[in-house]
């Protein structure tokens, strides 16, 4: 079988990927040292150089593994010699490192690091290196794990954080188009060990799809069309929401003109309403979501608690939204 050769990712094209985000300012980019996070590194450098911006890279010392504190000292090493700013930040373990949900006790953290150093510095704009790869990978995790509509509709080129956007400019690309990226400009990398261990079901998906598409019997590209179509109706649920919130109160709505919603409206509603009032840091899994509204529809309906909130049945059939009174007392 002929070796496929690929191309590499030019400064128009990746000019071109970058173009929706108007970026005018200082933004950041997340550098691990694998392939993904250095060829995004690479290549957002030379298009600040091009536009007169102003870039800073990000690498995330997890201290999970002895070679970390090296790793992060190579990618400031290369970093320097291509000029770019560069800043190690370190999670600090309050007690014993994580033995379970190690990836995403990781996950974690480092998105925190990320989003701290970022509102602290005044920069909106955070890149990250999630590839076409990793969209697909990501679609049949969720798959596994029954995700809805939301889940299903994987990631986003952008996403909205408390310290401003989230960025993927790289979402269609390949990553062997990465490789090929940092092949061409002749620059180095370093592959994380962690991601050919069998432990993490992320690996196990990313080989298990490697295998159907050296057998013929996936295209990436066919999935991603899917994950297309399953956000364009996300979005025009996440509008629907919009729609009704614009027409009634936030936390003071008819409960008929609730009752009178499709179901997936319904459940979309309530996770909007959590979303925007509540106080704890995650959102209550989909089942929850649909036990709350399946009481609602109920006519015996009274009140009940949802993610840290109260919805309560009031005179003439509204339903008002208040905190907790324990979140209250806390306070």
């Amino acid at each position: 079988m002929a070796q496929i050769t690929y191309s590499y990712i030019t400064d128009i094209e990746f000019e071109e990927l970058m173009a929706p985000f108007f970026i005018k300012d200082h933004f950041a980019v997340a550098v691990s040292g694998g392939v993904d996070s250095i060829a995004l590194g690479y290549l957002a450098n030379r298009y600040a150089i091009k536009n007169d911006l102003q870039m800073t890279a990000l690498t995330v010392d997890h201290g999970l593994r002895l070679e970390s504190v090296e790793e992060a000292e190579w990618v400031h090493s290369l970093m320097a010699q291509n000029n770019i700013v560069h800043e190690v930040l370190l999670w600090k373990h309050a007690g014993e490192l994580p033995q379970t949900k190690i990836q995403e006790s990781a996950r974690i953290a480092r998105y925190d690091l990320l989003s701290t150093w970022c509102k602290a510095n005044a920069v909106q704009f955070l890149l990250t290196a999630h590839h076409l790869d990793d969209q697909v990978e990501t679609f049949f995790i969720r798959l596994a794990h029954r995700s809805g509509l939301k889940g299903l509709s994987s990631m986003r080129q952008t996403r909205e954080t408390p310290f401003g956007s989230l960025l993927r400019p790289l979402l269609p690309i390949s990553k062997a188009r990465l490789v090929a990226t940092l092949q061409h400009y002749n620059v180095e990398w370093r592959d994380d060990p962690s991601n050919a261990k069998d432990q993490f079901e992320r690996v196990r998906f990313r080989k298990a799809l490697s295998q159907m598409y050296d057998q013929g019997l996936l295209d990436p590209s066919n999935i991603t069309e899917s994950i297309r179509k399953l956000q364009n109706i996300d979005d025009f649920f996440d509008e629907s929401v919009r729609f009704f919130l614009n027409t009634y109160d936030l936390q003071n709505f008819p409960l008929k003109a609730f009752q009178q919603q499709h179901p997936l409206l319904q459940c979309r509603i309530l996770s909007f309403i959590v979303k925007k009032l509540s106080l704890k840091r995650y959102m209550p899994p989909d089942a929850t979501f649909e036990r709350a509204r399946q009481k609602m529809m109920n006519s015996n309906f009274k009140g009940l608690t949802l993610g840290g909130l109260y919805f309560r049945r009031a005179a003439g059939s509204t339903i008002q939204v208040s905190y907790e009174m324990r979140k209250i007392y806390d306070c």
